[in-house]
């Protein structure tokens, strides 16, 4: 029950933001002109176009349009001839229940290569099965749907890259702005901390407020990444954007570090000034980090507000910034005042760079450092398949689950005598996901979106016998689903059934089809269940472990990374740090799918949640120890407690994937001498760091989360 509580939270749920007006037009133009050809001209296979019409402006994402255009032509290309090749699959059972299972199969294999290969997959698993659910008698007429399946989809293409075009650098410039608007709010948060004073818990708090940097720079990375390889990457805006993307993680490690430093200046009258100070400058790197967001959100010189001053200037009209901190014998506002040195100078980077941006200036010699040399990496297109076709792989077992429930489904709806089987089919496959706790959740969402719609398509379709009103009525429901697909899927879900309802109703001319969906909705949600809970079934108590473990040994090398570099701003530590960072994202997001999974007491998620908090905070502590130790050698204590400490890590990993109590805590010794009172402190956190990640890992190994 609490499951089910859960999982209707989830479909009933409204995220923020607007509906997609613009989307829902377009997505209603490439879906209507072909079925309006279709009207005009007589020739009912003509309404296919409106299909791939359909899903391939669904596939349109977004991004550069040189992805753009290689996702949506894959959709175009190999729909009109997975159409083709579905086309007489219906004349003969034997060879209907082959093609389903094969052609099936393979398109959910395509994750393999991603989750953008998946979903061009999962338009062409739907193109294939809609095709076999309406065979074609002769070559001729398998020719012509391909025909007007490619019709459609270059017509969906062109809308999408010609008549309402994106601006090429638009995507990359609002994935940037949105981790500089990100930063800012880490820089004013970290100010007002600073000058209250605040306790441990409020700094976490903080700390878990601002996870959202590193996911967006991802995301910005991958998006510029795409335009790189093109004449758009190396021109000079591309470069403009790059480097301000690359100086986002140092930026980031430096106001880690800094977040660290303060913590530690506790509620004491002698860190009033440095607090002060804190504050002010926060501010001040907080102005340009927005400023730098406005100059790529605006993409134009008119409008952009004039560039702050890199000076201490609050907010706040009725505080006074306290004066400049010049107590050399303080080891923590020394430590502080080298922070803000180098924050300085990347604020000093991204304000140049965004101002050559605004003016068309070349990149600058200090721009073009912070970017390095970045090898080029090839990798044949066969890897990915060589990756994953073993017996173990999850997109494996998925694709062969996938394949082998649809062929199911198809074979007992014929054995039940229920009409339209390929639709129970092509039901099946959209509900069944590589995740339990995913699949539970669409499913609930298909019976829900697809009954409601499917009762809406039965009333349509009896009541609406004029083929001019039944366009009118596919447009205008495709316009709504599109625009509120960003605020809710399962209104999207209930209002697009009738668009697949109606245009299969409008290619075959059965006006009665609408009326068995709602049976074979149902009998595809328990054949997908069932087969994802009896095939190859893997909850993610499974997986978790593993993804905990691989956080925790990528924290060990980073450990190792920092100590046995001279400094901490190399590429190889920062190289360590993102590993490690993206880990623990994929740890975070299995332990979100074994909270939906969970049907145990909900305090023994607490260890999971520990896991998770701990080794961010011992990475936090690592990063400041990076920012705070000095360019010498290393000395023998230090790497010596790196070794220990690191094979600490590598033993709580163990435990994990072995699930048993990992072993005592061997003693660490940080005697390493130092003049740096506050590297000491830092140095004597990695013991008390580890002893709770140990704590939390004993308790998720001894609790009933995991079994």
């Amino acid at each position: 029950m609490r499951r089910l509580l859960r999982h209707l939270r989830s479909v009933l749920r409204v995220r923020p933001g607007k509906p997609a007006i613009g989307a829902g037009l377009r997505t209603a133009l490439a879906t209507s002109v072909p079925l309006v050809l279709a009207f005009l001209l007589g020739v009912k296979d003509a309404s296919w176009g409106g299909l791939t019409g359909l899903l391939v402006s669904l596939a349109d994402k977004g991004g550069s349009y040189r992805t753009r255009a290689k996702e949506l032509g894959a959709v175009t290309l190999l729909g009109a001839l997975v159409g083709a090749l579905g086309a007489p699959g219906g004349s003969m059972p034997w060879l209907d229940v082959s093609l389903m299972w094969l052609g099936v199969t393979a398109a959910a294999f395509a994750r393999s290569y991603g989750e953008t290969a998946g979903s061009v997959g999962g338009q062409l698993a739907v193109i294939f099965v809609v095709s076999l659910g309406a065979p074609a008698v002769g070559v001729d007429a398998a020719l012509a749907r391909a025909f007007w399946l490619l019709f459609g989809g270059l017509w969906a293409m062109t809308l999408s890259l010609v008549l309402w075009p994106l601006r090429p650098y638009r995507p990359a410039r609002r994935a940037i702005a949105r981790v500089y608007g990100e930063l800012a709010e880490a820089c004013w948060d970290l100010g007002r901390l600073s000058r209250e004073g605040a306790s441990s818990q409020e700094w976490v708090e903080a700390a878990e407020r601002h996870m959202s940097v590193r996911p967006l720079m991802e995301q910005a990375r991958a998006t510029l990444g795409a335009m790189r390889g093109t004449h758009l990457g190396r021109s000079r805006r591309g470069e403009h954007l790059l480097v301000l993307l690359e100086t986002c993680e140092p930026m980031s490690a430096q106001l880690i570090a800094l977040a660290e430093a303060m913590e530690a200046a506790v509620r004491e009258p002698r860190f009033l000034p440095l607090r002060a100070r804190v504050d002010s400058l926060c501010d001040a790197y907080a102005a340009m980090a927005s400023w730098v967001e406005q100059v790529l959100v605006r993409e134009r010189n008119e409008g952009v507000p004039r560039a702050p001053r890199m000076v201490p200037r609050s907010r706040r009209r009725l505080y006074r910034p306290a004066p400049d901190i010049r107590n050399r014998e303080d080891p923590l506002s020394i430590h502080v005042e080298a922070l803000f040195g180098k924050l300085r100078e990347l604020a000093g980077v991204a304000h140049e760079t965004a101002a050559g941006l605004l003016h068309g200036d070349p990149v600058s010699d200090r721009g073009r450092s912070v970017v390095g040399q970045e090898p080029l990496r090839t990798r044949s297109w066969l890897a990915p398949l060589r990756d994953h076709l073993r017996s173990d792989s999850l997109v494996f077992r998925h694709a062969l689950r996938v394949g082998l429930v649809a062929t199911a489904a198809l074979v007992v709806t014929r054995a039940l005598g229920i009409r339209d089987a390929h639709w129970v089919s092509l039901t099946v496959i959209a509900i069944l996901q590589p995740y339990s706790a995913i699949t539970e959740e669409r499913a609930l969402q298909r019976v829900g979106g697809t009954l409601l719609g499917a009762c809406l398509a039965a009333v349509i379709a009896t009541r609406v016998h004029s083929p001019s009103a039944l366009l009118a009525v596919i447009v205008l429901l495709t316009a709504v689903s599109v625009s509120l697909l960003p605020i809710n899927f399962g209104a999207f879900q209930v209002l697009l059934t009738p668009d697949y309802l109606l245009l299969a109703t409008l290619s075959s001319g059965d006006w009665s089809l609408a009326g068995q969906r709602a049976l074979g909705v149902l009998v595809a949600c328990a054949l997908a269940l069932t087969g994802a809970w009896l095939l190859w079934p893997m909850p993610e108590r499974r997986r978790f472990p593993e993804a905990a473990a691989t956080a925790l040994r990528a924290d060990g090398e980073y450990l190792r990374e920092v100590i046995s570099r001279r400094s901490g701003t190399r590429p190889e530590v920062g190289a360590a740090r993102r590993t490690f960072s993206l880990a623990l994202l994929d740890a975070e997001a299995s332990f979100e799918r074994l909270t939906a999974e969970y049907h145990g007491p909900p305090q023994q998620l607490e260890s999971g949640m520990a896991v998770i908090t701990y080794a961010r905070r011992f990475a936090t502590v690592v990063t400041a120890l990076g920012m705070e130790r000095p360019e010498a050698e290393v000395p023998d204590q230090l790497k010596q407690l790196a070794h220990q400490a690191g094979r600490a890590l590598d033993e709580l990993a163990d435990a994990l994937t072995d699930r048993r109590v990992p072993p005592p805590l061997p003693p660490l010794k940080v005697s390493c001498k130092t003049d740096d009172p506050v590297f000491g402190a830092l140095l004597e956190r990695v013991p008390r760091q580890l002893g709770m990640l140990h704590g939390a890992v004993s308790r998720l190994s001894s609790g009933s989360v995991l079994r």
